[in-house]
C-alpha cells in the first residue's frame, strides 16, 4: 500500500516560531555561549524564519573570551536587553561582541529583518 501524501500547505501568516539569533545549536552548545544563545531567542514570523535559515545556515561562534565579556555585559543590563526587540537584539550584539565573522552574520540577519518588516506588519524592532 502506498503512504498518504501530506499537504504541504504553508503556515498562516501569523504563525510564529522562536528564532535563537545564535544558531546554529551545535555551534552554540556549551558554556556562556549556550547561555547566550538562549537569551537571545525572539519570535518571528514561521515563513521569514524558514527562508533566513535557508539563507544563512549558521552564525560562526566567537572566540570564549568574547563570548564570556558579552554574557557579562548582558547580565549588567538583562532586563533592558530582554525587553528589545529582534532588530534591537540583533544589533546589540553585534555591538557588543567584535568579532568580523560574527559580525558578518548579524549584519545579514539584520538586513533581512529589516527589510522584511518594511514589507509587512510586525514589530520587530
Amino acid at each position: 500500500m502506498s503512504k498518504k501524501k501530506r499537504s504541504r500547505r504553508p503556515p498562516p501568516i501569523t504563525a510564529k516560531d522562536r528564532h535563537h539569533i545564535l544558531y546554529q545549536e551545535r555551534y552554540w552548545n556549551n558554556g556562556y555561549a549556550k547561555a547566550l544563545r538562549n537569551a537571545f531567542v525572539r519570535p518571528v514570523p514561521v515563513l521569514w524564519h524558514r527562508e533566513l535559515h535557508r539563507l544563512l545556515t549558521n552564525v560562526p561562534t566567537p572566540n570564549n573570551d568574547l563570548i564570556r565579556q558579552a554574557w557579562a555585559e548582558y547580565q549588567a543590563d538583562k532586563d533592558a536587553i530582554d525587553y528589545m526587540g529582534l532588530c534591537q537584539a540583533i544589533a546589540w550584539l553585534y555591538v557588543h561582541i567584535p568579532d568580523a565573522e560574527f559580525r558578518r552574520a548579524m549584519q545579514f540577519q539584520l538586513d533581512f529583518f529589516v527589510t522584511k518588516n518594511e514589507l509587512g506588519p510586525g514589530a520587530l524592532y
